[in-house]
């Protein structure tokens, strides 16, 4: 039953990338069509840089974690696993984290410890986004002589959330969160799995390593940083020359509309208007900024059945009892 729920899930949502590419050609976007078979070409470079990007991630995730520390092969295979279930599945893109959090203790790092690690991972690098953004408006600044202040309002919104969630997991969040798992774990013991108990605790301590912490952020801010090589790229295999700072503002803001849609599987749509608004802001054709998308669509989906391979092989779709009844040693 769930093979069959989760089969049907990605077929879902791999049929309407294609639909979405099938209806962005037959409205009219001849030219797109056309632009993103002549630049297919790029795609193994694009899953080269791609997976490069996760490896930094995946460094900056294993510096949250004291001993036992899980390695960097299985951080990198968690974090693949992790972002192919969010971009390919209807999970608001949150799914990934649960199921990987869960891998992780399958392999002997603590509940508490596994949660309160993915929880801040996703929180740096929701940080590092703002200052990439940040960047990305700058460069914005430049190419418009400085009349792109609607943007700064943007970037002042998306730093306000992303310092306001970090702060609140600080200063007890994760407490209400884990009062909230007790007390339905009393209510119904059937989905009490797990106790969350330590959460906060956990996460306390891992804000107090600073170092750490500044690493991990750099670390993910280098990642953001790359897909502007990515970017570039597929300007340039378009045949749309653009400058290293035209392609840092399409490639910030694009993703910035992306994370925006989380809501959204797969930020179907969402992403692509992005990319088209990027473009325009950034002085390229509209059309470029959908073939871009597109073209980064195609990546997504082979880097992201990829990684639902990786869950599936490593148990990460089995059920809670077979999960948690062969505990393995720690790595």
């Amino acid at each position: 039953m769930r093979r069959g729920l989760l089969l049907t899930g990605l077929v879902a949502v791999l049929a309407a990338g294609m639909g979405w590419s099938l209806f962005a050609t037959w409205a009219g976007f001849a030219a797109v069509g056309e632009g993103v078979l002549s630049a297919l070409w790029t795609l193994p470079v694009l899953i080269g840089v791609h997976l490069v990007q996760l490896l930094l991630s995946s460094v900056s995730w294993r510096l949250l974690f004291t001993r036992p520390a899980p390695s960097v092969a299985t951080c990198f295979r968690l974090r693949w696993i992790r972002e192919g279930i969010d971009s390919l599945l209807p999970v608001a893109q949150i799914g990934g984290e649960v199921i990987v959090a869960r891998m992780l203790m399958k392999r002997g790092i603590e509940a508490a410890q596994a949660g309160a690690g993915v929880i801040v991972d996703v929180s740096l690098e929701v940080l590092a986004q703002a200052v990439f953004l940040l960047a990305g408006i700058g460069a914005l600044a430049m190419l418009a002589g400085g009349r792109s202040i609607e943007w700064f309002g943007t970037l002042a919104v998306a730093a306000v959330a992303a310092g306001g969630f970090m702060l609140a997991q600080r200063f007890g969040l994760l407490r209400l969160v884990e009062m909230l798992a007790d007390r339905i774990g009393r209510q119904f013991p059937d989905l009490a799995s797990v106790s969350l108990s330590g959460l906060h605790a956990a996460a306390a301590a891992i804000y107090r390593r600073g170092a750490a912490l500044s690493a991990a952020t750099v670390l993910h801010f280098l990642s953001w940083s790359l897909g502007t090589i990515e970017t570039w790229l597929v300007l340039y295999a378009l045949g749309v020359p653009a400058s290293l700072p035209q392609a840092l503002v399409v490639e910030s803001l694009g993703m910035a509309a992306r994370t925006a849609g989380f809501a959204v599987p797969g930020a179907l749509a969402v992403q692509e208007s992005g990319f088209m608004l990027a473009a325009l802001s950034a002085g390229l054709p509209e059309s470029a900024g959908l073939s871009l998308s597109l073209i980064k669509r195609a990546r997504e989906i082979l880097v992201g059945v990829a990684g639902i391979a990786l869950a599936w092989l490593g148990g990460g779709f089995r059920s809670a009892s077979e999960r948690y009844g062969r505990p393995r040693p720690p790595v």
